[in-house]
């Protein structure tokens, strides 16, 4: 399992030191200088939790831009993005193909379609967690299959965080600076938890 830092400017990227991965989230604010390191590249759109909301060729554009720039480990595109991008971008980097849910967490049934159909070398799955019938529905994915980050949103949900990398996640996402996603663990709090638990990254 490794850690990622979820960065919204060049300020923060200063504070990512323990981190594996370094996400750049290109919609929350600028990078003046990004220093060479091992990067995940997003844009998030507002209806995907991020604050992007100008047109969608601009939002593709700069995420691949910014990606190549920094020769990225990582691009980070949405589920409902048409198969030609997947196809295009997968040739220098790796895809982690993503789907966010902030008012629930849908049937069991429609996330192993989604993880299934999926097209990225990871598939990401963030949604908001109201019972521990969610966590089941998580948990379940995560021992049916392979090279999938699932994990539950929410300050009553945070265990999942850590708890899904237990069950075989690849990646722990936090935060540094200021929280990005509700139920974000801080990442120096991440790597005392690992520690405390005897987990080898």
């Amino acid at each position: 399992m490794k850690l990622v830092a979820t960065v919204s400017n060049s300020e923060e990227l200063v504070l990512s030191k323990g981190a594996d991965f370094i996400e750049l989230r290109l919609d929350l604010g600028r990078f003046d200088f990004i220093p060479k390191g091992s990067y995940i590249v997003t844009c998030r759109r507002k209806t995907d939790g991020g604050l992007y909301e100008g047109p969608e060729e601009d939002r593709i554009n700069k995420i691949k831009s910014v990606g190549d720039k920094v020769c990225a480990e990582f691009l980070d595109l949405e589920f409902d993005l048409k198969d030609e991008l997947f196809e295009e971008f997968k040739f220098n980097h790796r895809i982690i193909e993503s789907y966010h849910n902030f008012s629930e967490t849908p049937d069991y049934k429609f996330l192993k379609e989604l993880v299934e159909n999926r097209r990225g070398d990871y598939f990401k799955i963030a949604t908001l967690g109201k019972s521990l019938e969610d966590w089941r529905k998580i948990a379940k994915i995560l021992l049916e299959f392979e090279n999938v980050v699932a994990f539950l949103m929410g300050e009553n949900f945070r265990f999942t965080r850590i708890a899904s990398a237990l069950l075989g996640s690849p990646l722990i996402y936090c935060y540094v600076g200021t929280k990005k996603a509700p139920g974000q663990i801080e990442l120096k709090e991440a790597v005392e938890i690992l520690r405390l638990l005897g987990v080898k990254r």
